[in-house]
């Protein structure tokens, strides 16, 4: 259960760096899904979303031994998701 734990974590700091290279760099783009964007947003985009429900099911299935690198990776996704929202200009709310 320690190395799923150490990999959830590793992959999710993995996640923030690479989000913070595909902010400031500038890659090849491609048209996709109607949108054009960056190649290396592809594994952010999949790590950013796919990371918090295995941090979740961690979680509920440990739940008398709650580790705290499930935690700091669960902070790291949901700091992923912020720059995100922040990054692409999404309103949840439009009037």
């Amino acid at each position: 259960m320690k190395d799923k734990k150490n990999i959830f974590l590793a992959l999710s700091i993995i996640s923030f760096i690479m989000l913070l290279i595909a902010i400031f760099v500038s890659f090849d783009k491609i048209d996709a899904f109607g949108m054009h964007f960056s190649i290396i947003w592809i594994p952010v985009w999949t790590l950013t979303i796919l990371l918090p429900i295995f941090n979740f099911a961690e979680i509920i299935l440990e739940r008398n031994h709650i580790s705290k690198r499930i935690v700091v990776a669960l902070i790291f996704n949901i700091i992923n998701m912020f720059f995100i929202i922040r990054h692409f200009g999404f309103e949840f709310f439009p009037e």
